[in-house]
């Protein structure tokens, strides 16, 4: 990938991970009308909204590592 002088040449894990921001910041801000820069600080109980997100990554994650047991040792 050919970057001008002024562009980092980013490795793909971290050009995936500001794509999945880039996609995620688009879907906030149709849903919403606005970005998180815009929502005012007292807006949400912001430790609450990470722990109930951490919560679910949890969830998400044990869920693959049971899909990939059942993909590598089938019944």
């Amino acid at each position: 990938m050919k970057h001008s002088q002024n562009e980092i040449e980013r490795p793909e894990v971290t050009q995936r991970i500001i794509e999945l921001l880039d996609k995620q910041n688009e879907k906030g801000l149709k849903k919403y009308g606005i970005t998180i820069d815009q929502v005012s600080d007292m807006s949400y109980d912001w430790r609450l909204m990470a722990l109930e997100e951490a919560t679910d990554l949890i969830q998400y994650l044990q869920k693959e590592v049971i899909r990939l047991e059942r993909l590598l040792n089938p019944i």
